[in-house]
């Protein structure tokens, strides 16, 4: 490939991160701006003794107004991204039926490279369906999670595990675990927030980018985690057919 061919891939990949972390911020601003604008109108509507002053109450609906107009520019950003966050799955010159296994070891050798040496890698791997998915983002999110998982340890003794197979429902998934530090609840609430991040220097958007790929590929991810006892993000991804399409199934 030239590098002329290689700089035009890279910027692809550049402003598809870009749209999925514009997506996840713009989803984030809405579902701010609907509290204010509950709490705001609860303000201004509230009976009796609690009832606000003719000026409170101005102040209340110029809130209201302010929030509401904010929330329209949220939305024009989501429609701005809308096309490069649409499923995979309507994209068909990008998706491949992809062998998951095959994805999980190419990431874990180069994941390997990288990492301390005394680190220890499992792999429980049981039978898995094809998925249709662009291989490419799927190993660029596995390989933001198992990064995260390595940068959890910390110190020896560390072990990153996959754990991948289909589920009683049907479900496919994939497990990252790691068994490091772990966090807290408050850090967990706000682990897939945008810019959010313990970790000085960093951005914040790995785990925001991650979630957004595999929303394409119409997945959920899910993470369990406390403190001492380490981190496991799983990826579900639902059958091919599912029986019941008003199942709303939630991890």
């Amino acid at each position: 490939m030239s590098s002329r061919a290689g700089y035009g891939v890279e910027a692809s990949e550049r402003l598809l991160d870009l749209a999925h972390i514009a997506s996840a911020v713009g989803h984030h601003l809405i579902n701010s701006y609907s509290s204010v604008v509950s709490n705001a109108e609860m303000l201004r509507s509230s009976p009796g003794p609690a009832a606000p002053t003719a000026a409170a109450t101005a102040l209340a609906g110029s809130i209201v107004a302010t929030a509401l107009d904010a929330s329209r520019v949220a939305r024009s950003l989501i429609a701005w991204t809308r096309d490069a966050t649409r499923p995979e799955t309507q994209d068909g010159a990008r998706s491949l039926n992809v062998d998951l296994h095959e994805v999980i070891q190419r990431v874990v050798e180069i994941e390997r490279a990288a990492a301390p040496a005394d680190l220890e890698w499992a792999l429980e791997l049981g039978k898995t369906p094809g998925i249709l998915a662009n291989p490419d983002h799927l190993e660029a999110m596995l390989r933001a999670l198992t990064h995260n998982a390595v940068e959890a340890l910390g110190g020896p003794g560390g072990l990153v595990t996959f754990r991948a197979g289909v589920d009683s429902a049907g479900w496919l998934y994939v497990e990252i675990a790691d068994n490091g530090r772990g966090m807290t609840p408050d850090v967990l609430n706000r682990a897939t927030e945008p810019f959010f991040t313990t970790k000085p220097g960093r951005a914040g958007v790995g785990l925001t980018i991650a979630q957004g790929i595999w929303r394409r590929h119409q997945g959920t991810l899910a993470i369990e985690s406390r403190p001492g006892q380490g981190t496991t993000v799983r990826l579900a991804h639902p059958p091919p057919n599912p029986p019941n399409r008003g199942d709303s199934r939630r991890l």
